[in-house]
């Protein structure tokens, strides 16, 4: 069975095609971000032991790494992951309220 998130994602990636074309890069920037973030949560836990006496929670990690990228992106590539940003926010969003309707 697929998690909450995943079964986000492949609801994003299904409704590519009917997307217009600003939307449709949003959409897309936003999943290759994903994907980073989870081979970087991933390659976190492989390494966890290692690094853990200088760990930063995941939630850090992500913004720092974002931030630090932004700092390198063109005006329209930083209003970009900031919509990106946003949208991660109001994902966030609504699976909390998800898991506190399922109490």
């Amino acid at each position: 069975m697929l998690s909450t998130e995943d079964r986000y994602m492949m609801i994003m990636k299904a409704s590519l095609p009917y997307l217009s074309n600003d939307t449709r890069r949003i959409f897309l920037t936003y999943l290759k971000i994903n994907q980073i973030m989870h081979t970087l949560h991933d390659f976190d836990k492989e390494q966890e032991e290692i690094f853990s006496s200088c760990s930063v929670n995941d939630e850090d990690r992500e913004s720092g790494l974002i931030q630090a990228i932004r700092d390198f992106c063109t005006p329209k590539e930083q209003e970009m992951i900031d919509t990106i940003l946003n949208f991660n926010q109001v994902m966030k969003l609504w699976k909390e309220m998800e898991d506190s309707q399922n109490l």
